[in-house]
């Protein structure tokens, strides 16, 4: 008797695992205002009703990632991206300091997520995410998953350079983009059954945005050609990266929209229409394998 109704709860446990629809999981690249992308993929995926139950984002892709895991719709965010397209507003979230040990605080900028996040932990958010950091101090990637969403985005995005590390619990976290652009493995740890991966980053093939800052604002003239070569040698180093860990742990999808070396990673904001649009584009042509990889498998059993 023992061992039927043994038999009744596997089987039971069986036809809901058969029957259960497969998981999506996000992965968003960092790349700067060339992540804006992200919002486009966002868009297709919500208007054909494919909301992502798990979301890991490095840089730029963090931010998409969290706004969006925070209720923040993709229109939401096209119009947030529409006006901080100007240069002028964009400025409003530079706050540059004696170059010492960067170019900018950032205060300013976690000023501009915690008020648009409007004060969210990781809790409050309805779908789990992770976002990648790099420890200075120990050389190890981080994963941040508690606390106040924030701060982990002033982490996340502290490109060597431009932004100060955030010193947290003996740490010193910058760009995670160092050890894990993409974070696929990321999001595949969190549960995911069907990875999606967007890479918005550099090809690594000497098509260099860096070299679009002349005249830009962003950056005082005479620290131009030194943020451009620390620039292209962070950005050789995450291509590198990008390939060894996709060898490692490929998603099922992956998209790269084709975006121009004209859009940079600072500069890039004034293109987010175009941006936004190569994003909806490339998510189109992975759309009918990506539906198909998500439903549930065929049973014979009523």
């Amino acid at each position: 008797m023992e061992e039927r109704k043994e038999r009744e709860i596997i089987a039971k446990i069986m036809k809901i695992n058969v029957n259960r629809k497969s998981e999506l999981g996000l992965a968003l690249s960092g790349g700067g205002a060339r992540g804006l992308a992200h919002i486009g993929v966002l868009k297709v995926l919500e208007a054909y009703d494919l909301q992502p139950d798990y979301l890991a984002g490095t840089s730029m892709g963090g931010v998409i990632a969290a706004a969006y895991a925070s209720e923040m719709s993709p229109g939401e965010m096209e119009q947030i991206a529409f006006e901080y397209a100007a240069t002028r507003k964009l400025l409003q979230l530079a706050d540059p300091t004696l170059p010492r040990n960067s170019l900018f605080h950032g205060e300013r900028l976690r000023t501009f997520f915690d008020q648009h996040l409007q004060g969210r932990t990781f809790a409050d958010l309805r779908i789990p995410l992770t976002l990648v950091a790099v420890d200075l101090n120990s050389g190890q990637e981080i994963h941040m998953r508690e606390g106040l969403v924030a701060d982990a985005l002033r982490a996340t995005v502290s490109i060597p350079g431009l932004l100060p590390p955030v010193e947290r619990d003996g740490q010193r976290l910058v760009d995670g983009g160092l050890l894990n652009n993409l974070p696929v493995d990321v999001v595949r740890e969190m549960g995911a059954d069907v990875v999606l991966g967007v890479d918005i980053s550099t090809s690594g093939n000497g098509d260099s945005p860096w070299q679009n800052l002349n005249h830009s604002r962003l950056v005082p003239a005479a620290m131009e050609e030194l943020i451009t070569t620390l620039g292209e040698s962070i950005d050789l180093v995450m291509s590198q990266q990008i390939k060894h860990k996709l060898k490692e742990c490929p998603p099922d999808f992956l998209l790269r929209p084709a975006i121009p070396p004209s859009a940079t990673t600072l500069t890039g904001f004034n293109q987010a229409a175009g941006l936004i649009a190569l994003g909806e584009k490339s998510t189109h042509s992975v759309l009918p394998d990506l539906r198909e990889a998500l439903l549930p498998p065929l049973t014979s059993t009523p």
